[in-house]
């Protein structure tokens, strides 16, 4: 995986401290937190700060590849591909509820897959998304993923498990 992605309005790069309390300001936000499986609600400081500290050891571990996504302006959500031990890789992403409906998490995810598909190969890449969440539906099957299934999911935020909508990648001329 390469350390920075640009694409036509973003710049994705590893997470870093700068990012704490613009991570912090936006996962705070149950719009965004309940729609994630990892992401507590509330998000604190303190916990932006722990997941930036985590970010190092698993890019070199090799078991997850997680970017800043930033604008001109600066942090603005993120996006990753997790590895899973069944040699699957999982991409995820969030964007700041103040920048939804500008093509970002759409624009972020393909340069993620480009670069991971490339690293891993297109049959082990997967996704989801909670059944009420079209929106990250709509942003994955542009990316060419398609629907395998179901399952259910732990939301931390929620604090209960949610019916998870699964995808696989089915092509690549996206």
């Amino acid at each position: 995986m390469q350390e920075e992605l640009k694409t036509e309005r973003l710049l994705l790069r590893p997470l870093c401290e700068r990012d704490a309390d613009r991570i912090a300001a936006l996962a705070n936000n149950w719009n965004v937190a309940r729609m994630l499986s990892r992401m507590p609600y509330p998000y604190t400081l303190d916990m932006a700060h722990e997941w930036i500290g985590k970010q190092k050891a698993l890019r070199e571990g090799g078991e997850e590849f997680g970017y800043a996504v930033t604008d001109g302006e600066g942090f603005v959500g993120g996006c990753g591909i997790q590895a899973h031990a069944d040699g699957t890789h999982e991409i995820g992403y969030w964007i700041g509820e103040p920048y939804w409906n500008r093509g970002y998490a759409t624009e972020a995810a393909r340069a993620v897959l480009a670069d991971g598909v490339a690293r891993f190969g297109a049959e082990t890449i997967v996704s989801g998304h909670y059944w009420e969440n079209h929106a990250s539906g709509r942003v994955l099957t542009k990316l060419g993923f398609r629907y395998t299934g179901e399952e259910y999911r732990w939301c931390a935020a929620r604090q209960e498990k949610v019916r998870c909508l699964t995808m696989r990648l089915a092509r690549l001329d996206n």
